[in-house]
C-alpha cells in the first residue's frame, strides 16, 4: 500500500469480479432496491434488457473497494464520485474494474482518479472519477 508521497499519476489498480444471481440479492436485501429489473427474471424478459441487469451502484462499488484497500489503500476515503453508466451488467458477467491516477493534491493528500469498468467483451459499461483523500 503506498504512502500518499509515492503516489504517481498514472498509477493504477484493479480488480475482478464476476456478479452472480447471490451479489444482486444480497445488494438488493441490503439496500432495499427492490426494482423487478433485478429481482424479478420474468419483468426483466419483457424489458429492452432481456433478462435481469445488476444493480449500477452494486457493479460501482468495486471502486471502492480498489480506494479503501489497494491505492491509495487502508483509511482513504472517496469524498465524490461522478459515474456514467454505459451498458447493462448482467448476472454472469466478469467485470474488471480499472482506476488510474489523474492528480494529486499535496495540500490535501487528495488523489483524482478516472475509472472504467468493463465486462469480460472490453466494453465499458461504467466510466467516471473518483477524489479520494489518503490516510497520511
Amino acid at each position: 500500500m503506498p504512502k500518499f508521497k509515492e503516489i504517481q499519476i498514472g498509477d493504477s489498480a484493479s480488480i475482478e469480479r464476476v456478479i452472480c444471481l447471490k451479489d444482486i440479492e444480497t445488494f438488493s436485501n441490503l439496500t432495499g432496491d427492490k426494482n423487478p429489473l433485478h429481482v424479478d427474471q420474468s419483468f426483466a424478459e419483457k424489458s429492452k434488457f432481456g433478462s435481469r441487469v445488476a444493480h449500477g451502484m452494486l457493479t460501482s462499488s468495486f471502486t471502492s473497494t480498489l480506494i479503501g484497500v489497494t491505492l491509495p489503500g487502508e483509511g482513504s476515503i472517496i469524498t465524490n464520485i461522478s459515474l456514467d453508466f454505459r451498458k447493462p451488467v448482467f448476472i454472469n458477467d466478469s467485470l474488471r474494474t480499472t482506476i488510474e491516477v489523474t492528480k494529486k493534491i499535496d495540500l490535501s493528500k487528495q488523489v483524482h482518479f478516472k475509472i472504467k469498468i468493463c465486462n469480460q467483451h472490453s466494453e465499458v459499461v461504467i466510466s467516471g472519477g473518483v477524489k479520494a483523500i489518503c490516510r497520511e
